[in-house]
């Protein structure tokens, strides 16, 4: 994007003309960070930073706009600027200087300045090539050192933006994290926050790879330590831990090419915060962390009974760490949970044993998330490249999202054939829980095709009290 553009997209903001009005009658004041950084990308960033030489700056330009103004700090005061759907923040010069405060900066990406006065660019370390180029790279060698948060913000930015992370600055995050625990090193808040917008990145796999190849991700997530190395069989070609980052792999791949048989709506559709998508990838991530608990070797051969319950309390932990909604939380839990499920219909019709009534009473319990279940185990087949695990078996289990499809769609959408009217009537019960037993009772032989007219409801329920 050429600066014009950039300072057109400023000057359509309703914000842009009253913060620079402020700047005749109180001082020098510069746009700095990622609000620069967007709109050299041509996106208009809701948070703003400003960075200005007098306190009366962030006070004049919230009375301007009419906006509500949150004073943070004791010493060195920062102005937190609100008006729906921008945010500004006001921060002294570090440094008193403005050269001084671009240096202190985390990434080159993030250490460019737009003079409010003249309109001119400020770009000390080449951060405008660093963003044709598409690379993430320290502002110096120690911005790690200031805030060792930073070290987690480079993934993320290697998440949103999809840009690599420099060869040099790979260096220095390998040699700080030796040693290093990033939940001791920084508030948990903060953690979860840059954590949400890595798990919201359009390049969430490629991140997470590089915290892999870097070691990051397994002082984060720490049971990914024992997963390292850990064989599983004649199923699998890799080690549990890279087994995940391949089954993470395959997600995003499912994600960007849904099968037939799953909307993009549903998808996109949220489970509090998040999109579904957004957790899905959580969930491929964790669905094997509980392995390392449930190890076993017998008659030659590796076990992991038990391992998607232990997994499913230990992505629940994890969750919580990362301070998500009680929503997110059930749901990730849930499809570590169930994620071998899907594995457990497609083992019965291997063997031609009947596995359709099961499936039915499962989507009873799970519901819609079966098809979320679903992706999952076809993201973990995928990842599993052993000699026992067959093409067959890859293209059976798109066969049964089909039929989860139509059990959603029709048979668990019937109408039940009976009210809680017609049941009193029957039986003489008054409302209460007895009549809501039989009835969801109706309801599944109903679905399960044992009932197909009001009579024959009618003449079982003498056989259900």
């Amino acid at each position: 994007m050429r600066l014009g553009d950039l300072i057109a997209l400023f000057r359509n903001s309703f914000w842009y003309e009253p913060l620079r009005s402020c700047l005749r009658k109180n001082g020098k004041a510069y746009i700095v960070g990622g609000a620069i950084r967007e709109a050299l990308m041509g996106k208009l960033s809701s948070d703003i930073d400003v960075v200005f030489c007098s306190y009366s700056i962030p006070l004049s330009f919230a009375s301007e706009i009419g906006g509500k103004v949150v004073v943070l700090g004791k010493e060195r005061k920062t102005f937190k600027v609100l008006k729906y759907p921008f945010t500004f923040d006001f921060t002294p010069l570090n440094g008193h200087t403005l050269i001084g405060d671009l240096l202190s900066r985390d990434f080159t990406i993030n250490s460019i300045a737009l003079n409010l006065e003249s309109e001119r660019i400020f770009d000390p370390l080449d951060g405008l090539r660093d963003i044709e180029e598409g690379v993430i790279k320290v502002a110096s060698p120690h911005a790690f050192d200031y805030d060792s948060l930073r070290l987690l913000r480079a993934f993320r930015f290697r998440s949103s933006l999809g840009f690599k992370i420099h060869e040099g600055t790979r260096r220095i995050v390998k040699r700080k994290i030796l040693n290093f625990s990033p939940w001791k090193a920084s508030p948990r808040e903060r953690i979860a926050e840059e954590w949400k917008k890595l798990l919201l990145g359009d390049y969430f796999y490629l991140a997470v790879k590089d915290m892999l190849d870097l070691g990051y991700l397994e002082r984060f997530f720490l049971a990914f330590k024992l997963m390292r190395g850990m064989p599983q069989g004649d199923y699998h070609h890799l080690d549990v831990l890279n087994h995940s980052i391949k089954t993470l792999e395959a997600m995003e791949d499912l994600l960007c090419a849904p099968p037939s048989w799953i909307d993009r709506s549903y998808l996109e559709s949220k489970v509090g915060f998040f999109r579904r998508r957004d957790l899905l990838r959580i969930a491929a991530l964790l669905h094997d962390v509980g392995k390392p608990f449930c190890f076993r070797v017998k008659d030659g051969e590796v076990m992991f009974k038990g391992h998607q319950f232990i997994g499913s309390k230990i992505a629940r932990g994890y969750s919580r760490a990362l301070l998500l909604g009680s929503r997110e939380i059930d749901y990730i839990s849930k499809l570590v949970y169930n994620h071998m499920m899907p594995l457990f219909f497609l083992k019965r019709e291997g063997a031609g044993r009947p596995w359709e009534r099961s499936l039915l009473s499962w989507l009873m319990k799970v519901g819609e998330d079966a098809l979320s279940l679903l992706l999952l185990s076809i993201a973990d087949l995928r990842a599993t490249r052993g000699k026992k695990v067959s093409d067959e078996e890859r293209r059976s289990l798109f066969e049964i999202g089909e039929r989860i499809r139509y059990y959603l769609d029709d048979v668990l959408r019937v109408k039940p054939l009976l009210s809680g009217k017609d049941i009193m009537a029957v039986t003489g019960l008054r409302e209460g829980k007895e009549i809501g037993i039989i009835k969801d009772r109706i309801v599944y032989l109903q679905r399960m095709g044992k009932l197909k007219t009001k009579d024959e409801a009618l003449r079982r329920i003498l056989g259900i009290i």
